[in-house]
């Protein structure tokens, strides 16, 4: 397993990473220099609903000492980002209970970030919330109880608004209101990245601001 960095700093494939307002568009074609992943084996580029993208083929494992996303990517180099967007496609069957995309920010290392856990299944526990990673526990801090389950076939979209003030919205899709809020403050800059709990996946856009 590769060792990810800690910082206080705030897809291989076809991919777009497009930072909006005060950045630059960069086109990351068999780039693997803009990204950390966790292990680079369990992803390759593909093609999915006629989208070149980066795939997450091999789900990830859980590693001591506390529950986590167990696969995802991180993207280098990335100062305090208030607001981004990931398109990402499910792979696992519908049938598969629980499927999910997680969107990591506030990243400072592999065991302090926060994720948003998009599924398919809402429970008000593990899917379908914002969860806070801190060491050796974990934390749901999303406001609402048991959020639409919003992971569908096919390709979605969705979007993260971070403020260091720590507010912090969930869109997914056409959403004009939130699908999830929170205010947490432990982690008010960091890395993004993104990935799944324990399923396989599609990536095909990343969009900063």
């Amino acid at each position: 397993m590769a060792c990810l960095p800690r910082f206080w700093l705030p897809l291989i494939g076809v991919l777009v990473f497009a930072a909006c307002a005060h950045g630059q568009s960069i086109a990351l074609v068999d780039s693997k220099d803009q990204l950390t992943l966790l292990n680079s084996s369990h992803w390759k580029a593909g093609e999915v609903e006629g989208r070149n993208c980066l795939i997450l083929d091999k789900t990830g494992e859980q590693r001591p000492p506390v529950r986590r996303p167990g696969e995802y990517a991180l993207l280098k180099d990335n100062h305090s980002v208030g607001e981004f967007t990931v398109e990402a496609a499910m792979l696992e069957p519908e049938s598969k209970k629980n499927r999910d995309v997680c969107l990591i920010f506030g990243y400072q290392d592999d065991t302090h970030f926060y994720y948003a856990h998009v599924s398919s299944s809402s429970d008000n526990k593990f899917h379908n919330i914002i969860m806070r990673v801190d060491g050796d526990s974990r934390k749901r801090i999303n406001l609402e109880r048991n959020p639409e389950p919003w992971l569908f076939n096919g390709w979605i979209s969705m979007r993260i608004q971070h403020s260091t003030n720590g507010e912090i919205k969930v869109f997914v899709s056409d959403l004009e209101a939130p699908l999830m809020t929170a205010k947490d403050t432990t982690y008010p800059i960091g890395e993004i990245g993104f990935g799944a709990f324990d399923d396989r996946a599609a990536f095909s856009t990343l969009e900063v601001k």
